[in-house]
């Protein structure tokens, strides 16, 4: 029986002409030839890198001479050649051709996706916070707090005399319940409808006089503080950072200025919102700076019974607990109730 040729093209590796040759596979041999049957290379099948199998795109066979030969392969026809003589294609190739393994595949690559996007991607950022230096946290606080008041918020019209009585007890009370964990306190205002308060990166937070006057009670006022200071000893700001921009943040404080990322992406108001765990963390770390100071969680509890009279109002207390990144405020009053009995 004879052994089965192909027409194929010979490039040297020196010159862009392409040769036509004639193409055979001989006792674990490569032979290559001209049309006129002069024998140009003999080489070992073993040596050679042949390319995977494309459907309507030639194979490429790399041999140790340096030249390449591009041999056509519609009909499949080397394909079958090459396994007959012990060519056979490797696994990962093979599985390209069945589609369960396909299949498979993705599902496989989905899935570790998604595992680290939830799971790596977060304690990466928490080591990353962690170790950063503060002074580069800091920095990117000074910074975001620029843009806030820049942007966002106005200078804060509360009593002077109201503010430093809140300032004076709030830092007794964190002297006592996170002795050495930097802070600094800003008052800021956005408005009549301004109800929050916020922690930044390197000890930043932010209380906004409309949540002095909703809160009434100073009580209620020092429980929302230890709920943000509970964000600061978390370093809960620099993780959700770290975790929406990722390794240009990094870049930006050690080579370049961070606010204009802070400005350029909703980096500003991204630090507004946390993930649940988060939440829940800062939530339990307030109650325990309550209880610091001789409180129960009971005015963090009536402060959350104004915020869900304010959402009924305002018509979102019907948001579905599973579509807000917040704990609920139901959920969370039935934690402060457990804590209370």
């Amino acid at each position: 029986m004879s052994t089965p040729t192909f027409p194929a093209f010979r490039f040297d590796g020196r010159h862009a002409e392409a040769l036509p040759v004639v193409l055979r596979i001989e006792n674990a041999y490569v032979v290559v030839e001209t049309a006129e049957g002069i024998e140009l290379e003999r080489e070992r099948l073993d040596r050679a890198v042949v390319s995977e199998p494309l459907d309507h795109a030639p194979r490429l066979l790399s041999l140790p001479s340096g030249a390449t030969l591009e041999v056509p392969d519609a009909d499949r026809g080397f394909r079958r050649e090459l396994e007959r003589a012990g060519g056979r294609l490797s696994l990962a190739v093979r599985l390209q051709g069945w589609w369960l393994a396909v299949v498979i595949a993705l599902a496989a690559l989905v899935a570790l996706l998604a595992a680290a996007y939830f799971k790596g991607l977060p304690a990466a950022a928490r080591w990353v916070a962690f170790a950063l230096p503060p002074r580069l946290e800091a920095r990117m606080g000074d910074q975001l707090l620029a843009v806030l008041d820049k942007h966002y918020v106005r200078p804060s019209r509360l009593d002077p005399v109201r503010r430093r009585r809140i300032s004076e007890r709030f830092s007794r009370a964190a002297a006592a319940v996170a002795p050495g964990v930097a802070y600094r306190l800003e008052f800021r205002t956005v408005g009549e409808n301004g109800v929050n308060a916020l922690a930044l990166p390197g000890g930043i937070i932010i209380l906004l006089d409309g949540l002095v006057e909703f809160a009434g009670d100073e009580d209620g006022v020092l429980g929302v503080l230890g709920h943000e200071l509970g964000h600061v000893v978390h370093k809960h700001s620099a993780r959700e950072i770290l975790q929406s921009v990722g390794v240009g943040v990094l870049a930006s404080l050690l080579w370049g200025d961070f606010s204009g990322m802070a400005a350029s992406v909703p980096v500003a108001l991204g630090v507004l919102r946390y993930s649940r765990d988060s939440e829940r963390e800062a939530d339990e770390f307030a109650v325990a700076f309550l209880r610091a100071q001789g409180l129960s969680a009971r005015p963090l509890y009536e402060f959350f019974i104004k915020v869900r009279a304010l959402e009924s109002r305002l018509g979102v207390a019907d948001i579905p607990d599973f579509l807000s990144t917040h704990p609920s405020t139901e959920e969370r009053l039935e934690r402060l109730r457990r804590e209370i009995r």
